[in-house]
């Protein structure tokens, strides 16, 4: 009996690692990306994004990449109301005003297809630049449909843009990010200094939704490309980290240690002991590089705190704090809590900083603003304009207009447009609220 009881605990420990390996864990992370995504807030933005895509499918067929046939009745159901509706949302991207109605009639329009909408994969309509052309370019110059690798190719790209393009944006932001973020499939892009910094945004983004195990797979493949490339010029680095100062040797430092130091961040999140001891690596090569190119900032700082607590090297770690103490991402609680922890640093007590204030999320804190410091200046449509994306212009009106809807019907949900509906309602009379009621009751 005992050695039946021992064989069951041998099992289940076994069976415990083997949930707790690097592979296992990301592949969770898989599972919680597409399950965490925020249907409110991508509702509106896939809805926007499938009404544009579904105006340049005239027919209805679709094909699977491997070119088998895929089943598209709803979609035939719906395609009326799509083309409806669509005529609807193009009239705010040429910036003509709607009314509450207007708005009302979109969402009884989206309530209607609602399950079509967050069941259809958006990637069975042509490209998002397909249809843009379509609708705004030379339609005497429209060329052959993309299809299988070339389409998935194309759509990789237009989802890896659109997902650090509209990570700063106000209203659609990281939740909208996060969605693009699921749709991108890296290994469709093809290997350059684009899809490097692709990958970057992508961590720092999985990073900000704790999938950390997602993140560090972006990154490590980041350090590992960085490593096997480093004579490879990175213009669109130093332009986006501001970095013009600097030569493309000392561009590739910067680019390699930032990765580091993000990759160590999320091995400090994880659970596992290995992880710890992963992330004190990173943050050692992240100095070493940094100490390469002269750098002394906030960053530096943190980590060099960090580091010198864990190694119960006080009078380093009251340095260091010191110097952070300075920096602009501090709010004065936080300097105040620097202060506390200086007093217990001369006290010999560094286990009640690391174990207090100055733990693993108050590190990641000051790095997350300051990489959203230089992510929130990046000109985006500049950047593309550059590199001779088409009709960039139309793209950023497609997000505006993306942005506005998905406002819109995030206000239907919350019942601020009732609200709307409402004052409407006493400046037009009864016949507005007879209206409107329709409207609603036919969803």
């Amino acid at each position: 009996m005992k050695k039946i009881i021992l064989l069951l605990l041998l099992i289940l420990i076994n069976c415990s690692n083997k949930d707790q390996t690097d592979k296992a864990l990301l592949e969770k992370d898989k599972k919680m990306l597409v399950e965490n995504l925020d249907a409110g807030k991508v509702a509106g933005y896939k809805f926007g994004k499938i009404l544009i895509r579904a105006a340049a499918k005239k027919d209805s067929t679709f094909y699977s990449l491997e070119g088998d046939e895929i089943d598209a009745e709803n979609f035939i159901d719906f395609k009326s109301t799509l083309n409806n509706t669509f005529q609807k949302v193009e009239k705010v991207s040429k910036n003509k005003e709607l009314s509450v109605l207007d708005y009302i009639s979109i969402y009884r329009d989206y309530k209607k297809m609602e399950t079509f909408i967050m069941e259809t994969d958006e990637d069975l309509f042509p490209t998002l630049a397909e249809s843009i052309n379509e609708i705004y370019g030379d339609t005497s110059k429209i060329q052959p449909r993309l299809k299988g690798i070339k389409k998935k190719e194309a759509e990789a790209f237009e989802h890896a843009a659109l997902s650090a393009i509209v990570l700063l944006s106000k209203d659609l932001g990281k939740e909208v990010a996060l969605y693009e973020c699921s749709k991108t499939e890296p290994k469709f892009l093809p290997d350059s200094e684009f899809k490097t910094l692709i990958q970057f945004f992508r961590g720092f983004i999985f990073f900000e939704k704790k999938l950390f195990y997602l993140s560090e797979d972006e990154i490590t493949r980041n350090i590992n490309w960085l490593d096997a490339n480093k004579n490879i010029d990175l213009p669109l680095t130093r332009s986006m980290f501001k970095w013009g100062n600097l030569d493309n040797k000392k561009t590739h430092i910067g680019f390699h240690s930032i990765n580091h130091l993000f990759r160590g961040f999320d091995r400090l999140m994880m659970d596992r002991a290995i992880d710890e001891k992963r992330a004190l690596e990173d943050f050692e090569i992240f100095l070493s590089d940094s100490k390469k190119l002269g750098v002394d900032n906030e960053l530096i700082w943190s980590v060099e705190t960090y580091l010198y607590l864990k190694n119960e090297e006080n009078e380093k770690a009251i340095i260091a704090l010191q110097k952070l103490k300075t920096s602009s991402f501090l709010i004065s609680n936080d300097k105040k809590n620097i202060d506390q922890s200086i007093t217990y640093l001369k006290n010999r007590e560094p286990d009640k900083v690391l174990n207090g204030f100055y733990d693993k999320y108050f590190l990641s804190k000051i790095a997350t603003k300051y990489i959203f410091s230089i992510l929130s200046s990046i000109n985006w449509e500049r950047i593309l304009i550059e590199n001779d994306v088409k009709h960039t212009k139309e793209i950023f009106e497609m997000i505006e207009t993306l942005n506005n809807l998905s406002k819109k019907i995030d206000n239907q949900l919350s019942g601020k447009t009732i609200n709307e509906a409402s004052k409407a309602i006493k400046e037009t009379g009864n016949s507005f609220f007879n209206t409107a009621k329709d409207l609603l009751n036919n969803e």
